[in-house]
């Protein structure tokens, strides 16, 4: 059994090369050997008319010296002159003669028929071929036989053939094998790629040039691996920042429980750590709760039930319930917010939108001003938040929606820190509605995020 596609792919084009090149030559060969034979009867036919000519203009008692001496004319022939009667010349050496004519051929020619092995395909006794013709002398009918002397033309050419056809089969095979390695060492590069990609060693660049298929799988066989990469790092990246973001609130936990292990802490002191802790704690619930939001968006199976929702309405409820917020920093809060219906999920866009207003108030100074307006066109509406906040670094604009990154890290005070989890939970539920998010912001004046949601829903 082949199992190789080296073999495979040798044999395949070895047997359609072979059975091309011998249908050709079969037929190249048929179509030579009746040009040839052709050919050469013809000859001997003009050989033996001229023959005729010269005996008729002999004497009878000079027919044999004739026939020698015509035969010595048409050098490479052997002539034989059959009399009526059993009469019989040749013009080959002791009356010997490489070509039998069979006595019913030649009775057949005296009574006036033409004769051609190269016709009737009767060679056995006669292997260069020979033609017969008869004609009438002094009275007496004769049959004049002519036949090739020396190498038989079709043999010789059926030697060139084979000759060819095993200098043909050598250079082809060393062809083929060439071929074949050339179309199977991308694949053995190919498997030994998928093989490190399997194995968890995504730094794979095959280089293989090829414009064709085997190009382009390679080609995305080398752009999977590089996504595959960056994702790898992702995770990575996702494990470091979960593992810190629930090493720290643990390890403030810890700390501030020792801390209360003294006797000789003063209440104050005591009810200050106790409400630490209790930040902490809220702090870790929050990371918990946003990581399994982040899970069930990612699953196939989260939940997402569209329907027709007043989207103005829903915004107006949005900012009510962050009154808590905005009003203890004393925070303008405009609305503008003409009617308008969409088909969503609505509780996935309460998640929007509390996000973003609590991005928002945290970012915004006391006395500060938060917009939220809305607008519709055939197709889509868009609903836009905007602050008079601290503004987002131009670095840091393009990363805001990973996850776990938090912009400016080093200049956010405790009570604005975060788990960079939020963003990346509105970009998400935007995107399962089809929709699209876009942010802008200046630093020192503000932010303004805009999403854009399909009004028929997702």
């Amino acid at each position: 059994m082949i199992r190789t596609l080296y073999m495979r792919i040798a044999i395949v084009i070895f047997f359609v090369v072979w059975c091309s090149l011998a249908l050709s030559s079969f037929t190249f060969s048929h179509y030579f050997r009746s040009q040839l034979n052709g050919r050469v009867e013809e000859l001997l036919q003009n050989a033996a008319k001229l023959v005729v000519r010269l005996i008729q203009e002999t004497e009878p008692q000079q027919l044999g010296q004739t026939v020698t001496i015509a035969a010595r004319l048409n050098r490479g022939q052997e002539l034989q002159l059959f009399a009526e009667g059993g009469e019989r010349f040749s013009s080959g050496p002791g009356q010997k003669t490489m070509c039998v004519i069979p006595d019913d051929t030649v009775r057949d020619v005296l009574e006036g028929s033409s004769y051609s092995s190269f016709q009737s395909g009767e060679s056995e006794q006669c292997p260069q071929g020979s033609v017969g013709t008869p004609f009438e002398y002094g009275g007496k009918r004769y049959a004049l036989f002519v036949s090739p002397i020396g190498p038989r033309p079709v043999g010789r050419f059926d030697f060139i053939d084979f000759r060819n056809l095993l200098t043909i089969f050598l250079i082809s095979t060393f062809l083929i094998a060439l071929a074949a390695v050339y179309l199977v060492r991308p694949l053995k590069q190919i498997t030994e790629a998928t093989r490190k990609i399997a194995g968890g060693d995504f730094n794979v660049k095959l280089r293989i040039r090829q414009r064709d298929e085997l190009g382009s799988l390679a080609s995305s066989i080398t752009h999977m691996a590089e996504e595959l990469n960056k994702m790898e790092k992702m995770r990575q990246e996702f494990v470091s920042n979960v593992s810190h973001d629930i090493q720290t609130p643990l390890t403030s936990i810890r700390g501030f429980s020792k801390l209360l292990q003294r006797d000789t802490l003063a209440p104050d002191e005591r009810l200050g750590y106790l409400r630490l802790i209790e930040s902490e704690s809220e702090r870790l619930s929050r990371l918990s709760e946003n990581l399994l939001k982040l899970a069930s968006l990612d699953s196939e199976h989260h939940p997402h039930h569209p329907k027709s929702i007043q989207l103005d309405e829903q915004l107006r409820r949005s900012v009510v319930a962050c009154e808590p917020l905005w009003s203890a920093k004393r925070l303008d809060i405009e609305l503008e917010l003409p009617p308008v219906r969409i088909v969503a999920d609505e509780d996935s866009l309460n998640q929007v939108w509390t996000n973003l207003l609590h991005n928002a108030i945290k970012f915004t100074p006391p006395e500060g001003r938060i917009v939220v307006s809305l607008s519709e066109d055939e197709r889509r509406a868009t609903v836009t938040v905007s602050d008079t906040g601290i503004g987002i670094a131009y670095d840091d604009q393009p990363h805001l929606f990973r996850r776990f990154y938090k912009a400016d890290a080093s200049r956010q005070s405790s009570d604005m820190s975060g788990s960079g989890l939020g963003l990346a939970i509105v970009k998400k539920i935007v995107d399962l509605h089809e929709g699209a998010i876009e942010l802008t912001s200046e630093p020192g004046a503000g932010t303004t995020i805009r999403v854009s949601l399909p009004k028929a829903g997702a």
